[in-house]
């Protein structure tokens, strides 16, 4: 029996990049609630999909391994352990509201592989957020008053910069709001025998448990690069900011439907 999930294939399986799930991840974030300009986020999707404009944006710290691969947290924590930062929308495809991330950015080439498994459009970059330690003075657990922030990097662009300043606990965080996930896996035709198409897909938690969440003001600042078109967004209001951390468990990816070129063109 092969035991590989993902490439490299070997009869063992211990060289695979990315191993099957269920996968487990503890995460730390922190995040923002805000409102882009209609038009310049449409501009960021393909032609089956359409947002109003209501957005996410976070950068956070991942500690997450397969059921496969429980060992690696004390063998090599490098492998289990990754920074992310994404901008989202609340997207509308074929009358339903999804949660849709045209980017997604993280630091380790696995995390990526993974990403990209299920359809989000990760690339690597340098991410960075301000973590708390129990010992130390002042920033040693979210109170009021404390102030965190975090910036994601790419080659010489600033993708964006966050700042929260937490006010209150709160129960939960608007996500609930924006639908399921929605995720675009893109296999473009590279041959006359190949189809050239789009998979819409939904990863799916089976489990989802939130710790404390704390609710603030946020401060955005959006930039971009040549290569990554942050910069055509127009940030038109910020809700509020959002400190959490959350445990969830992924075991499938729902298909939704498959999108052809030609179905595109059909329109």
């Amino acid at each position: 029996m092969q035991n590989d999930f993902t490439l490299p294939p070997t009869k063992s399986g211990k060289s695979q990049i990315v191993f099957p799930p269920p996968w487990h991840y503890g995460v730390t974030y922190i995040s923002a609630h805000v409102k882009f300009d209609k038009d310049s986020a449409n501009q960021l999707l393909p032609s089956f999909l359409t947002t109003d404009g209501e957005g996410w944006i976070y950068i956070a710290e991942f500690i997450s391994t397969s059921d496969y691969n429980w060992d690696f947290m004390y063998q090599d924590p490098e492998l289990v352990q990754y920074m992310e930062g994404a901008i989202g929308f609340k997207v509308n495809f074929e009358g339903k509201n999804y949660l849709y991330f045209p980017f997604m950015w993280v630091d380790k080439d696995w995390a990526l592989v993974r990403g990209w498994l299920d359809g989000y459009p990760k690339k690597i970059a340098k991410i960075a957020m301000t973590r708390l330690h129990p010992l130390l003075p002042k920033y040693n657990r979210p109170e009021p008053g404390l102030k965190l922030g975090g910036y994601v990097t790419r080659g010489g662009g600033i993708m964006f910069r966050l700042q929260v300043e937490l006010k209150e606990k709160v129960n939960s965080v608007p996500l609930k709001d924006f639908g399921p996930f929605l995720n675009l896996r893109r296999f473009p035709s590279r041959g006359d025998s190949e189809e050239d198409l789009y998979e819409v897909a939904s990863r799916v938690r089976d489990v989802s448990n939130y710790g404390e969440i704390w609710k603030g003001e946020a401060y955005v600042e959006l930039g971009g690069y040549v290569n990554d078109e942050v910069n055509v967004l127009k940030l038109e209001e910020v809700y509020a900011g959002y400190f959490y951390t959350l445990y969830f468990r992924v075991t499938t990816t729902k298909l939704l439907k498959r999108i052809t070129l030609q179905d595109l063109v059909n329109k």
